[in-house]
C-alpha cells in the first residue's frame, strides 16, 4: 500500500506541475513517466513476473503477459514526448499534458482494482507520512470529506498542519530544544499590554511588533523543514483560521467564502498537507540524532569533565635514518 500511494503521490505532483505556467509545466511529464514506470514495476511483482534490467518503457507490455495492460499507444504518445523533453529539448503542449494525465487516469483506476483488489482512489497517501498526530487528523478530516462537509474537512487539515510544525517544534520526547523551535509558540494573547485606570490597552507599536514575530516564527518553522512557502500561503487563504479556546474546543467562523469551499479545494489542500508531511521528514534524523544524544547525556553517574582546547595537534619528532647506517637492514 505505501508502494501504491508512492505512485498516487507521483501522480499528483504531475498534476499539480502540469498546472505550473509554461516551461515550467513540462516536469508534469517526467512525474506522469516515473508514476507509470513504479506502477507497473510492482504490477509485475504482483503477479509474480520478473522484468529484465534492460527492459525498455514499452517492453513492460510484453513482459507482464497474459496480463493485458490497457493505454499502449497512448503510453507510447507519453514516452515520445518524453524522450522529445529530455533529449531534445522540446517543450511539450497544453493538449500534450492534458493528454497524459487523462491516460494516466484512466491508467491507474483500470488496472489497480484489477491486480491490488483496490481503488486506486482509495490509495491512501497519509500512510507515508512519519508524523502520527497529522496522520490521524488528516484521517479524520477525511471523514469529514466523504460526507461532503468540506468546511469541516478544512479546518481538520488546517489542525493537521499545525500539529506538523508542532511535531518538530517539540517532539514527542524530550531531546533539548529542537533547531525547528524558534523560540516559545506565540499567541496573540502573548502581545504586551499597557496597564490603565481601566481596562488594559495594547501599545500600537508592541501590537505590530507582536504580529511580526508570531507570523515570522511561522514562516521560520515552516521554510526551516523545507515546505513551500507559496503553497501555504494559498492554504491559508484558502481554509478557514481555528483558533483553540480556553474550555478545549477548537472552532471556526463559517464565513460564506467558506461555505462554498469545493472537493477540489480539500483535495488540492489534502494534497499540500501529506506533500509537506512529506518534505519536513528529512527532519527526522536530526530529532532522532537530538534524541539519542539526550539519553546519552542526560543524569550522568559521573561528572561531565572539561577539555581545553589545544590547537593543531602537533607532528610526531623523529630522525631520519640512512638505509646505509641502519645495521638492521641486509646488505
Amino acid at each position: 500500500m505505501q508502494r501504491l500511494a508512492y505512485v498516487r503521490y507521483l501522480y499528483r505532483e504531475g498534476v499539480e506541475e502540469s498546472r505550473l505556467p509554461t516551461p515550467l509545466r513540462s516536469r508534469a511529464i517526467t512525474s506522469f513517466h516515473d508514476a507509470v514506470e513504479n506502477f507497473i514495476g510492482l504490477v509485475a511483482q504482483q503477479l509474480g513476473v520478473e522484468l529484465k534490467r534492460n527492459t525498455e518503457f514499452l517492453g513492460y507490455w510484453e513482459a507482464v503477459k497474459p496480463f493485458e495492460l490497457p493505454k499502449k499507444e497512448q503510453m507510447r504518445r507519453l514516452n515520445d514526448v518524453r524522450v522529445a523533453l529530455k533529449h531534445n529539448g522540446t517543450f511539450p503542449s497544453e493538449h500534450q499534458i492534458e493528454q497524459a494525465r487523462e491516460a494516466l487516469a484512466d491508467f491507474f483506476t483500470t488496472v489497480t482494482p484489477k491486480v491490488f483488489e483496490v481503488d486506486f482512489d482509495a490509495v491512501d497517501m497519509v500512510d507515508l507520512l512519519t508524523q502520527p498526530e497529522t496522520a490521524r487528523l488528516v484521517r479524520e478530516a477525511q471523514t469529514h470529506a466523504d460526507a461532503g462537509d468540506y468546511p469541516m474537512a478544512m479546518a481538520g487539515l488546517v489542525l493537521a498542519f499545525d500539529a506538523l510544525l508542532d511535531h518538530y517544534a517539540t517532539g514527542d520526547r524530550p531531546a533539548g530544544e529542537s533547531p525547528f523551535r524558534f523560540g516559545a509558540r506565540l499567541y496573540r494573547s502573548d502581545v504586551v499590554q499597557i496597564p490603565g485606570s481601566g481596562n488594559s490597552q495594547i501599545n500600537p507599536k508592541l501590537k505590530k511588533l507582536g504580529q511580526f514575530a508570531m507570523d515570522a516564527q511561522d514562516a521560520l518553522r515552516v521554510i526551516s523543514l523545507g515546505i513551500d512557502y507559496p503553497s501555504l500561503a494559498r492554504f491559508r487563504v484558502m481554509s478557514p483560521p481555528v483558533y483553540g479556546y480556553a474550555d478545549g474546543s477548537q472552532r471556526f467562523v463559517n464565513l460564506p467564502s467558506v461555505r462554498t469551499l469545493s472537493a477540489d479545494d480539500y483535495d488540492w489542500a489534502r494534497h499540500f498537507i501529506i506533500e509537506s508531511g512529506l518534505r519536513a521528514s528529512r527532519a527526522d534524523e536530526i530529532r532522532g540524532m537530538q534524541e539519542r544524544a539526550h539519553e546519552l547525556n542526560w543524569n550522568p553517574k559521573t561528572p561531565f569533565g572539561e577539555r581545553s582546547w589545544t590547537g593543531p595537534v602537533e607532528p610526531t619528532p623523529y630522525e631520519e635514518v640512512s638505509v646505509f647506517e641502519d645495521e638492521t637492514l641486509d646488505p
